[in-house]
C-alpha cells in the first residue's frame, strides 16, 4: 500500500526569474523566511463545456488557459527574507548590506520591473515503497511564472513579524521520480545565523512636524503591497506568455493607544490648506532628501547587526476610529492609511 505524503517530508523553495524573462524557469534555491508554509495552492486550464440540441447532457469539453493560485507565510528572518521584494522591486542593486527595494525612495520608483518567481514544492514518502526496490517516491511541482498579487506584513502584541504572499502563476511542470535517500532539496528554514523579527524589538514612527516621533503602546501594524498583476496570454498556447503589473498600491492600518490628538488631528487637517499637509495631500514629512511621514523598524538584540526599515512617504490617513469607550477598559484608536511610495531597507 502507498505511504501517504506529509509536511515532514516536504519543501518550499524559490528563485527570482530573469528581468524581461518571464516564465524561464530558474534552480529554486532560496527560502522564504523561517516558519515556512503552503497556505494555499491551487490550478486549473479552465475547462468549456459544449452542449447540442436534442439531448441534456454535455456532448464535449476543451480547455481554455492554465492558471494557478500559491499562498505562502512565513515569519521574517534577519538574514534571507528580504529578497522576496525583489518581486515588487526588482533585485537588489547593490548585490551586499544595505539591500534596499528599490534604490531610492520616492514616486517613480516601481518602474522598475518585478521579478517572477519560480517556486519549487517537493514531497517525499519517508518510507520506501515501490514495490521491488530500495527507492522512495519524489513529487516535484516546479511553478512557473509566478506573479506576486500582494505582499503583506503584520505583527502583533505576542506574534513575530508575519509574512504573506499571494501568487498567480502561469506554468506548472510536475514530475515524479524516485530516489534511493533523500531528494528533496535542503528546506533550511532556520538559517545558520538568521534571527526572526518580532513585536517586541519593532517601532513604528511618523513625522510629528519637527522630528520622527515614536508611536507609543502600537498594539498591531501590519503594511500590504498590492501589484494588482495580470498574467497575458496569446493565440497558440495554454501558457501565460507575459505579465503586467498596475497601480502599486500601498496600504496599511495600526492600533494604538489613545493618548492625545495628533494623529486624530492629522486626518481632520487632511480635508484643509493646512501648513502641516504636503503639496499632494498627506501628512507632513520631514525636510530631508528623500522626505519620510512614518517609518517601521524592526531589530533583533540576538543578531545585532540586521536591522529591517521600511520607509513611507506621501501617507495619508483614511479614518480615525477608537474602541474602548466603555467602563474599565482602555481607549485604542486605529488608523489605517495608504503611501504614495515606499522603501523597504535591510542591513
Amino acid at each position: 500500500m502507498a505511504e501517504v505524503y506529509t509536511s515532514a517530508g516536504a519543501s518550499i523553495m524559490y528563485g527570482l526569474e530573469a528581468a524581461n524573462a518571464y516564465g524561464t524557469p530558474v534552480t529554486a534555491n532560496k527560502t522564504f523566511g523561517l516558519n515556512s508554509r503552503v497556505t494555499s495552492l491551487s490550478v486549473t486550464t479552465n475547462r468549456i463545456d459544449f452542449n447540442k440540441l436534442g439531448q441534456r447532457e454535455p456532448t464535449a469539453f476543451a480547455y481554455g488557459q492554465q492558471q494557478g493560485r500559491l499562498g505562502v507565510g512565513f515569519v521574517m528572518d534577519t538574514r534571507t527574507s528580504h529578497e522576496v521584494f525583489g518581486s515588487l522591486y526588482g533585485e537588489d542593486a547593490n548585490g551586499s548590506t544595505p539591500f534596499e527595494y528599490p534604490a531610492t525612495l520616492g514616486e517613480g520608483q516601481a518602474v522598475v520591473e518585478g521579478r517572477s518567481l519560480t517556486t519549487q514544492i517537493q514531497l517525499q514518502t519517508s518510507q520506501n515503497t515501490l514495490s521491488g526496490s530500495n527507492k522512495k517516491v519524489l513529487i516535484t511541482r516546479k511553478l512557473i511564472g509566478c506573479i506576486v498579487n500582494s505582499l503583506g506584513l503584520s505583527t502583533s502584541i505576542g506574534e513575530p513579524l508575519n509574512v504573506s504572499v499571494d501568487m498567480t502563476f502561469g506554468q506548472e511542470d510536475t514530475t515524479n521520480t524516485t530516489h534511493a535517500t533523500s531528494g528533496t532539496s535542503s528546506q533550511v528554514d532556520i538559517n545558520a545565523s538568521g534571527r526572526p523579527f518580532t513585536f517586541a524589538h519593532g517601532t513604528l514612527s511618523v513625522w510629528n512636524g519637527s522630528a520622527m516621533q515614536a508611536v507609543g503602546e502600537v498594539q498591531s501594524v501590519d503594511v500590504n503591497f498590492n501589484q494588482n498583476a495580470e498574467l497575458l496570454y496569446k493565440l497558440g498556447s495554454h501558457y501565460a506568455t507575459q505579465s503586467y503589473r498596475k497601480v502599486l498600491d500601498i496600504t496599511g492600518r495600526f492600533q494604538t493607544t489613545f493618548k492625545d490628538i495628533t494623529l486624530l488631528q492629522h486626518l481632520l487637517e487632511q480635508a484643509s490648506d493646512s501648513t502641516n499637509l504636503t503639496a499632494k495631500g498627506g501628512i507632513a514629512e520631514d525636510s530631508s532628501s528623500p522626505t519620510v511621514a512614518a517609518k517601521l523598524v524592526f531589530d533583533n538584540p540576538q543578531d545585532t547587526s540586521k536591522k529591517l526599515t521600511i520607509e513611507l512617504t506621501g501617507l495619508s490617513f483614511d479614518e480615525h476610529s477608537v474602541t474602548g469607550l466603555e467602563p474599565v477598559e482602555v481607549v485604542y484608536q486605529e488608523l489605517p492609511f495608504k503611501a504614495l511610495a515606499a522603501k523597504i531597507t535591510q542591513i
